[in-house]
């Protein structure tokens, strides 16, 4: 059993894990497509451009559009339906990893991970905070800067919340990465039916948050 601020940091920690899993499920079987975010997408649309291969640009156009589509869906659905945006977060994500599942034959790479386009900012936007803390559940830059920095102030300052605070944040960091290795384990072993796997970490975000003991 766990109060609630325990309980809530752990429903951001499998958050993390089951990002983790769908980002590394991505690159490992997708051409080293981040499937998570945009920011590599965009510099490729900006660079493919300049150098003339106008042949990959629609795909990434596609990309772009269906990661904007996800974050409007999340802005629209929070305002329309009276539902949590985290449970909404979960169904769409559970259906983002049925739809890539029954979907084996799409050999295009940035089309096959269109549903984990979707669904990675509709996660981002449900899961972005935690006992008060603001961090991704879908990529880690910003968690590890944070969790490096109160670290470093906490050795020199002995504050309890910096403590607090950077545990909070490496331990975001551990379970994504936990979620990482798992889909590197599983696609080693399934290729891409691993998608199955993202069950996983996506069950235990689900039993956590509908669980209330």
């Amino acid at each position: 059993m766990y109060d609630s601020e325990k309980r809530e940091k752990l429903i951001h920690h499998f958050a993390a894990m089951t990002g983790g899993f769908l980002g590394g499920y991505a690159i490992i079987n997708h051409c080293d497509i981040f499937g998570n975010a945009q920011t590599v997408n965009m510099i490729k649309m900006i660079k493919e451009l300049f150098c003339g291969n106008f042949s990959v640009l629609p795909f990434l156009l596609i990309c772009f559009l269906v990661y904007v589509a996800g974050n409007v869906f999340s802005a629209v659905s929070e305002k329309v339906f009276s539902v949590d945006p985290k449970a909404v977060s979960l169904a769409v994500t559970a259906a983002a990893v049925v739809i890539t599942g029954l979907s084996p034959a799409v050999s295009n790479d940035y089309l096959a991970l269109m549903p984990i386009f979707f669904a990675a900012p509709v996660q981002w936007n449900a899961f972005c905070s935690a006992a008060g803390y603001t961090s991704s559940t879908i990529f880690s830059s910003n968690n590890l800067r944070i969790a490096t920095t109160s670290l470093t102030s906490y050795i020199m300052t002995k504050d309890e919340a910096l403590r607090d605070k950077a545990k909070f944040y490496w331990a975001t960091l551990l379970f994504f990465h936990i979620g990482v290795a798992l889909s590197c384990f599983v696609s080693l072993l399934f290729s891409t039916s691993g998608i199955w796997f993202a069950f996983i970490p996506l069950f235990l975000t689900a039993f956590t948050y509908f669980y209330k003991a």
